[in-house]
């Protein structure tokens, strides 16, 4: 068996490994039955797909240390889904608000979110205040696209969502998890009314793109050091951890 093949047969049960690669291989787009989830997911043929699933599934990026069981979970930068797909199965109680801007990727994230109830998907961009945004494409492919503002508004403009008005979504002061992997837009978020949201935060699992627009480790690394905030590493993402509210909440 190819090369190709290892990395699933070390972590999926043979046949699981067999059908992704099998997937894959031939190029396909389509649902594929995994043992391990609740619900099929949806795969098209392009490489940006598989790279994302190998991420959520064979790396395992979002499998880090969670000493509290999250209730509450924004999924920023949704892609087409694999996320909420993943912590829909690992943590069935949750209720879930995931936001995806680019359509092609929100269809296909409405496919594998559709049969999660406790999931609510909105094609839409996060941003520090509430207002209509451009989706742009800068190249970087189908898991990159960014949004900017001040431009005239075209047709792939959608709304923006601020993390307070999402938190008021799932009705709740104070949120549990968010995870963020929004292609730069961290930059603004973390320079801009993040003390409105971020000390009511317990955890956040964000990537860092200073690859596609600098400054936004130090806008980040910033902004959490006015906090008590704790840090570790997993894959692309840093993991951090508000002490006063987990320790509190234990």
């Amino acid at each position: 068996m190819p090369s190709r093949f290892t990395p699933y047969k070390k972590v999926f049960p043979f046949w699981d490994a067999l059908k992704i690669y099998k997937h894959i291989k031939k190029k396909k787009s389509g649902f594929v039955h995994f043992s391990f989830l609740k619900h099929p997911v949806y795969l098209r043929g392009i490489s940006s797909d598989e790279i994302m699933f190998g991420q959520l599934f064979v790396s395992k990026d979002y499998a880090v240390d969670y000493p509290f069981v999250p209730k509450t979970i924004l999924d920023l930068g949704a892609n087409v889904g694999y996320a909420s797909v993943f912590f829909s199965n690992k943590f069935p109680d949750a209720k879930i608000v995931a936001l995806e801007p680019e359509k092609a990727n929100y269809l296909i994230a409405k496919k594998n979110l559709d049969p999660y109830t406790n999931v609510q998907l909105l094609q839409g961009a996060v941003w520090y205040k509430e207002t209509a945004i451009n989706v742009v494409d800068k190249g970087f492919g189908e898991a990159a696209f960014m949004i900017e503002e001040g431009k005239p508004l075209d047709s792939n403009a959608v709304t923006a969502y601020t993390i307070p008005q999402l938190i008021r979504m799932l009705d709740v002061e104070y949120i549990d998890l968010i995870k963020m992997d929004i292609e730069g837009t961290e930059k603004e978020l973390f320079e801009n009314n993040y003390d409105e949201w971020l000390p009511k935060t317990k955890m956040i699992i964000v990537e860092t793109h200073d690859r596609y627009k600098k400054g936004c480790s130090t806008a980040l690394f910033q902004a959490f050091s006015k906090y008590n905030f704790s840090l570790e590493l997993s894959g692309e993402n840093l993991v951090l951890y508000n002490n006063n509210l987990i320790n509190h909440a234990q």
